[in-house]
C-alpha cells in the first residue's frame, strides 16, 4: 500500500491493555505535554539544568552516572545525550557511550512484574512475562545500528527546531540480545489482512494531554529476521534509560521505531494513526526549499540513507608533516549495504577509496580506514562519503527536512599539519 499521506491525524485513546500497563507499571500521573508537532523538543527542554524528579521515574543524574564523561546532555526533559564521532572509534559501541533519546520520561520499571501483550489481527493473543518470552522463543544476539531520526540536525542550514544533535551525534552500534519478533508473531498467528505492527511503550510524562508513545512498522519489516524484542545490550540487561526491561529493535530504521519500555504489540490492517506516526517522524514526499515548512504530502521516516563519519582523528588534531597516519571511521546504509567509502583531502577535487572491514551482522556499521601521508603544512579538511549497494551516494548537503531528520551530508573533519 502507498505510504504517501496527505492529511494529519490526532492520537486516539490507547488500547485498554496499554492503559492498564501504564497505570500498573509506572503509577502514571499523565503524559508529558510537549507542545505542537515537535514532541518533547520545546524551547524549555533545551535547558540542561537537572529538572525536579518525578515519582516513578529514574532521575537524570542517576542515568548519567553510568555514562562516559564524553556523553554530553543536550536536553534535560526529555533527556537526550550523545557523544560525537571521535568517541565512536570502538567497533561495538560501549553501553556507557550509547546515546540517549527520550520522548517522555525514564520510567522506573520492574522486570519481575513486566508483561508483554500481543493483540489485534492474531489468532491467539499472547500475554507473556519476560521469563516466559525468554524460555519460549530462540535467543538471538546481533550487532545493529541505532540512530535517532534527528541525528545531525544542527548541520542543516537553517537549523530546524528540535533536539540539537551535533553533526555526528545520535547514533551507535552496540550488540543486542533478545528474540525475533517474527517468532512471537508466528506463535500468535498473524491474520491474512495484517499490514502493520504497532509497538506500545510504558513511558509517561507530567500532564495528561500528551499522547503515549506508539509507533507501527510494516509487517514485512516486522518479520525480517533482524527485527528483535531485546532485553540486553552488550551482554547485560538493558539500562533503564535504554528500555529496561524490554524494547523493540528495528535496525536500519529511524530509532523512533525501536520503541523502548515495550508493553504491547498490536497487529493492524493499516498504519497506526497517532502523533508519533502522523505529526512527527515525517519526510517531505518531494524536495522542498531550505527553511520551507512541511508540505501536505509526506512519507514515513523509515530506513536511514547511506551515511559515514570519520572517527579518527578528533577535530582540530595536529598531525606531523610527511608522517603516515590512519584516517578511520564508520559507514552504514539503512536497509542496504555499504558498497564503498571514499575520502577527499582537497575539498572534493579528488577522492581516495578506503579499505572496508566486513561486519559480522547485516545491520552493523562497517569500519573503514585509509593510510594517508600529509604532504603540505597547514589546515586541511578531510571529507568522507559512502555509497551503498543500490548506487546511492551521500550528498554534499542533505535535502532539507523541516523536522531536521535524516542528515547524511558529507562529514567534514578539519585537522592541522605541522613539521616535526
Amino acid at each position: 500500500m502507498s505510504r504517501l499521506v496527505t492529511t494529519l491525524h490526532h492520537e486516539p485513546e490507547p488500547p485498554d491493555f496499554a492503559r492498564r500497563q501504564f497505570i500498573e507499571r509506572v503509577g502514571m500521573t499523565g503524559l508529558f505535554a510537549l507542545g505542537g508537532a515537535w514532541l518533547g523538543e520545546s524551547v524549555q527542554a533545551q535547558e540542561a539544568a537537572a529538572p525536579t524528579p518525578i515519582p516513578g521515574t529514574v532521575p537524570n543524574e542517576v542515568v548519567m552516572a553510568d555514562k562516559d564523561p564524553a556523553v554530553k546532555v543536550l536536553t534535560a526533559r526529555p533527556l537526550t545525550a550523545s557523544t560525537t564521532a571521535e568517541f565512536m572509534h570502538d567497533e561495538v559501541t560501549p553501553t556507557s557511550r550509547l546515546f540517549i533519546r527520550n520522548n517522555l520520561l525514564t520510567p522506573d520499571l520492574d522486570a519481575a512484574g513486566h508483561r508483554l501483550r500481543v493483540t489485534g489481527l492474531v489468532d491467539r493473543p499472547l500475554d507473556l512475562s519476560l521469563d516466559e518470552l525468554k524460555a519460549r522463543f530462540p535467543r538471538v544476539s546481533l550487532q545493529a545500528m541505532l540512530e535517532c531520526a534527528g541525528a545531525g540536525r544542527t548541520a542543516y542550514n537553517p537549523v530546524p527546531r528540535g533536539t540539537p544533535w551535533p553533526a555526528t551525534g545520535g547514533m551507535a552500534c552496540p550488540r543486542w540480545t533478545g528474540v525475533r519478533l517474527r517468532d512471537v508473531l508466528a506463535a500468535a498467528g498473524v491474520k491474512s489482512n495484517a499490514v502493520h505492527v504497532a509497538f506500545f511503550a510504558a513511558d509517561f510524562g507530567e500532564v495528561k494531554t500528551a499522547p503515549p508513545v506508539v509507533r507501527s512498522i510494516p509487517l514485512d519489516k516486522a518479520v525480517e529476521p533482524n527485527t528483535l524484542l531485546a532485553w540486553a545490550v552488550n551482554g547485560q540487561p538493558l539500562p533503564k534509560v535504554h528500555g529496561f526491561p524490554l524494547r523493540a529493535l528495528v535496525p536500519g530504521w529511524a530509532g523512533s521505531a525501536s520503541i523502548k519500555w515495550l508493553v504491547g504489540i498490536e497487529v493492524l490492517d493499516a498504519p497506526f494513526k497517532g502523533t508519533y506516526m502522523d505529526d512527527s517522524y515525517r519526510m517531505p514526499a518531494y524536495p522542498v526549499a531550505p527553511g520551507a515548512r512541511m508540505p501536505k504530502e509526506t512519507v514515513y521516516a523509515e530506513a536511514w540513507p547511506v551515511k559515514s563519519i570519520i572517527t579518527s582523528h578528533a577535530p582540530g588534531a595536529t598531525l606531523e608533516l610527511n608522517r603516515p597516519t590512519v584516517i578511520a571511521g564508520k559507514a552504514w546504509a539503512g536497509d542496504n549495504e555499504v558498497s564503498h567509502v571514499e575520502l577527499s583531502f582537497d575539498e572534493g577535487v579528488s577522492w581516495q577509496r578506503c579499505t572496508l572491514v566486513r561486519p559480522n551482522d547485516r545491520y552493523a556499521w562497517r569500519p573503514f580506514y585509509l593510510e594517508w601521508t600529509p604532504r603540505r603544512r597547514g589546515y586541511i579538511t578531510i571529507l568522507a562519503r559512502a555509497t551503498d549497494t543500490a548506487g546511492n551516494t551521500q550528498p554534499i548537503i542533505s535535502p532539507w527536512n523541516p523536522l531536521g531528520y535524516y542528515w547524511n551530508g558529507y562529514h567534514r573533519l578539519g585537522i592541522n599539519v605541522e613539521p616535526a
